[in-house]
Formats: structure tokens, C-alpha cells, sequence
């Protein structure tokens, strides 16, 4: 091959042979550290183990660092079947990108991701992190390719593990809640976890808010001891008087530089583990959202952050377990919220409904989203007869028309209108009813583009001194974005009778 151009196809084809005849000695070289993460400008010592398990001569002559530019002459013997170790050291250079997949690197579009460098577009993982270039003389023949420094650990019950090493920030910060609602000018706290990543960290952490806002303290100090020692700071923060959004970011100080990232790790069998870092920050949301009523009971359904959402607007929210659910303990409660698909994942929501039936009528307000067709546990789903569809809306911004404008729903203690359904995500809802008996109120119509008009997703019915709501709006989308006009539709709904 080397009498072949060096074009593009030559380096590539030359570092897969060179991998096949590695393969062929049997020959095993690996580079581990015992440190899951460094960071810039930190020096890493490395563990470098090479077996040779063929008779053939093979000699490991150098050792260079593509990420550094450094190199170290080795030019030792691998006998055949013996375990040769070399420790080794690479400083970080302070330029060093962190270890962020590539594809969220820098903020995409809906739908899509920003890619700068576009050949690493396709590849499912980053390129090594930490790459370790080994060359070899196999019979008098150069043989060179790139090592993939590993982190390896001990797992007490899946043993030896090796995963990727992590090119990280020296630390990590969180704020406790992703949205922050402010529904009045009260101030109120939050909270934000710090993580030191590589080794002990000293600073400071302040939050950044947009003008109008207020934070106090300006700054709170950080001393963390070591690697992945932790600590949790509560500023208060004090939204201005005029609706808005913006965004809050926590940034932690060291020496002079702002950190401002979070760590999320993924991790499953099938993929290993992976360490996002996106920014730390999270939305700000001031909006004028009234509510009557204090106290919500949620029976959780397939999983949601309905019961969070809710807080943040002032209520106290109590998970419901089946002792529960009786019609004079719901009675403490100002409304009674179902999760996403209740009725699919609540094996005896059969006989709780009797006792949700009955709190209604004693002037209670119950609330149940969407559900779906395959597995109910329930046949009755309602007070009064509803069947549901595979019907959905799919486009978030499909006009939502007022079809009850004098309704309470509509009216108090929130004035809706058109504007309160701007903003929303992803959809506007699914699973809507298809039939109804005549005792429900539609309240809202909607479809896709050149859809018909689906007219069930609010109903509300009258039972007893009570009313009980069906909906199958994504409020568990909406809410958790902290979209203000969902926000002021529920408490609409939670302050029903009130």
C-alpha cells in the first residue's frame, strides 16, 4: 500500500489491516485509568497492558498521545504469553472539549441537531476522548493503531466493567426544580446541588436571572473535598411584577471561570453508560395564575410530573394509596387529580371509582386525563357514559376554539382565552372521547390540518354538588414546560364550585 496515494480512503484502510493483523497475533493492548472522569488541564496517569499471545516477535516501540502531542519511546519486548504493564502520564490540554455528544454540542432546531464538524456526523458515539496511539514492529513490519483510554472499575456483582472516560467541567450543578412558576409576585426558594467532578473544588455559586428578577444572596461560597463530594445551596428568587419567561442558570465559580453545566448520566445494559452535560439552567415563568382551593389528592397513573407541576403554583399535593380512597377521607381535599392512563395501569380503579363517584357528589371535583383503549381495568369510566378514541391532535399550535366561553371552566377564577393555548409543546392531545351522553359540556374543539373538529377533549358534568372533569389535553406535557395558559386552565379546573 504504500506505493498508493495517501488520499482518504488509504489512512482508513490502513488502520483496518493493521487491526486485522492485531487480531490475527491474538494480541491484546489496553489503556485504562482508574479515574472516570479528568478535566482540562489535568495530568492523567494511564495503565498500559499488552499480551501477545502469538510466537511471532512483536516489539512496542512507542506510545504517542494524539490529544496532547506528546509521545514516549518504549521499545519493549512482548514475549509471547507474559503480561507486559507500562504506566504511563498525558496532561489534558486546557482546550480539551468535554465529553457532550457531539449531536448536543451546541442547541439544535425542532427536529434537528447542530453538527459543526461533519464528519463525525453518523458516528452513534463520540471519537475516543482520550486516544492512545501504540506502535508496533510485528516481524520487522510497523504496525500502529489508536487505543480507547477506558475507565475501569469493579462492580460487586457484574465484576471487572470498563466504560468511557469522561472529559468533564471540575463541577457540576443542578437546580432542584426543571420550571420555576412564579403565579404571584411572592418570592420563593430554590435550590441547586453542586457535584465536584475530578477533585476538590473552592469557589462560589450565584445564580444569573434575567433583568426584573431578583436573587439573594448575590453568592454563596462552595468547598467540596474531593471528587464527587457534594453539597446543596438554597438562594430565594424574587420574580418581577410584569408577566414574562426567561431562564435562571447556576454557575459556580473556580479561579476566576464559570462552570454552568449539569451532569445527566445514562445508563442501561444495552448501551453502557453515557454523560450529557447540558446547560444548568432552567425556565423562569412569571404569569398570572389564580386558584381556589389548597389541597389536591393524585391517584398516580403510567408515570408524570402533574403532581410537581401543581406544587409550583402553591398547592399541597397528596399521593393517594388505596386506604385512601374513600369518600370521607377524599372528602379533606379540594379536587382529586387521575394520572396519565389510570385506567390502564390501576388494577382496582374499578372499585374506587364508587368512592370517587361519591366525593363528586358531596361537591367534590374530580380530574381524569387521558386513557387509553388497549387494557382498560374499568369499563365505567365516568358518572356518566363516554367512550374514548385513538383521536388525536398532533400539532401543537392546531386551533383550540371555545365552544362553552361562558363556563366557569372558561371563566373564573382565570379568564381564558385564545392566548392561554400559545406556546404549547409537542401536541395539544390524544385518546380524545368520540361519544358522550348528553349530561357532559364540551368546553373545547381542536383538530390537525384537514381533521375533523374533535370536540371531547374537556368535558365537564354536573353530579350531585360535585363536578366531574374528563380531559385528554396533554396538561402532562404542558404543565412540567411550565406553558402559563395550561397552567391557568387547570386551576380553572381544580377551583371548579369553589
Amino acid at each position: 500500500m504504500s506505493g498508493l496515494n495517501d488520499d482518504t480512503w488509504v489512512p482508513e484502510k490502513k488502520a483496518e489491516l493493521d487491526q486485522i493483523i492485531a487480531a490475527c497475533l491474538g494480541l491484546h493492548v489496553e489503556a485504562s485509568t482508574t479515574n472516570e472522569a479528568v478535566t482540562p488541564g489535568q495530568t492523567e496517569t494511564i495503565k498500559l497492558e499488552a499480551i501477545n499471545r502469538c510466537k511471532i516477535p512483536v516489539t512496542l516501540q512507542e506510545v504517542r498521545f494524539p490529544l496532547s502531542g506528546d509521545s514516549m519511546k518504549i521499545d519493549a519486548a512482548l514475549p509471547s504469553n507474559e503480561l507486559v504493564t507500562k504506566d504511563l502520564s498525558c496532561k489534558i490540554p486546557e482546550n480539551a472539549s468535554y465529553s457532550q455528544p457531539y449531536w448536543l454540542r451546541k442547541p439544535g432546531t425542532l427536529g434537528a441537531f447542530a453538527v459543526d464538524d461533519q464528519t463525525l456526523v453518523g458516528l452513534p458515539e463520540n471519537p475516543p476522548e482520550l486516544p492512545v496511539e501504540i506502535v508496533l514492529q510485528v516481524n520487522g513490519q510497523e504496525v500502529r493503531y489508536i487505543l480507547d483510554t477506558k475507565y475501569r472499575t469493579v462492580d460487586p456483582v457484574a465484576g471487572e466493567l470498563r466504560r468511557p472516560l469522561v472529559v468533564a467541567p471540575p463541577v457540576f450543578a443542578k437546580v432542584a426544580d426543571n420550571v420555576l412558576v412564579f403565579a404571584t409576585k411572592q418570592p420563593k426558594p430554590v435550590s441547586v446541588h453542586v457535584t465536584a467532578a475530578t477533585g476538590p473544588v473552592k469557589g462560589e455559586l450565584k445564580l444569573a436571572v434575567p433583568e426584573g428578577w431578583e436573587v439573594y444572596p448575590g453568592s454563596l461560597p462552595i468547598d467540596l473535598n474531593g471528587a464527587n463530594a457534594e453539597t446543596e445551596a438554597t438562594f430565594t428568587v424574587k420574580p418581577p411584577d410584569q408577566n414574562g419567561e426567561g431562564t435562571l442558570r447556576a454557575i459556580v465559580s473556580i479561579n476566576g471561570r464559570d462552570y454552568s453545566f449539569e451532569r445527566v448520566r445514562i445508563s442501561y445494559p444495552h448501551i453502557g453508560v453515557h454523560t450529557l452535560m447540558p446547560q444548568a439552567e432552567v425556565k423562569l415563568v412569571r404569569a398570572d395564575i389564580r386558584k381556589k382551593g389548597d389541597r389536591i389528592g393524585y391517584i398516580p397513573g403510567a408515570g408524570d410530573d402533574v403532581q410537581e407541576s401543581l406544587q409550583q403554583i402553591g398547592y399541597s399535593v397528596k399521593i393517594l394509596s388505596e386506604s385512601d380512597i374513600t369518600a370521607s377521607n377524599l372528602a379533606q381535599f379540594s379536587a382529586v387529580v387521575l394520572g396519565i392512563r389510570a385506567y390502564n395501569t390501576q388494577e382496582r380503579i374499578s372499585n374506587w371509582l364508587p368512592e370517587l363517584f361519591a366525593y363528586v357528589k358531596a361537591g367534590g371535583v374530580v380530574i381524569a386525563q387521558y386513557n387509553t383503549l388497549t387494557d382498560l381495568k374499568t369499563e365505567q369510566l365516568a358518572p356518566y357514559p363516554l367512550e374514548i378514541s385513538r383521536d388525536r391532535v398532533t400539532d401543537e399550535n392546531a386551533e383550540v376554539r371555545i365552544l362553552a366561553p361562558n363556563h366557569p371552566l372558561m371563566t373564573a377564577p382565570n379568564k381564558i382565552t385564545s392566548k392561554d393555548f400559545e406556546g404549547w409543546v409537542q401536541e395539544r392531545g390524544l385518546y380524545f372521547p368520540k361519544k358522550w351522553d348528553p349530561a357532559w359540556t364540551q368546553i373545547l374543539s381542536c383538530n390537525d390540518p384537514k381533521e375533523k373538529p374533535l370536540d371531547g377533549g374537556l368535558l365537564v358534568a354536573k353530579l350531585g354538588k360535585g363536578f366531574f372533569i374528563y380531559t385528554s389535553y396533554s396538561w402532562f406535557r404542558q404543565l412540567p414546560a411550565g406553558v402559563p395558559g395550561a397552567y391557568r386552565l387547570f386551576a380553572n379546573m381544580l377551583s371548579l364550585g369553589k
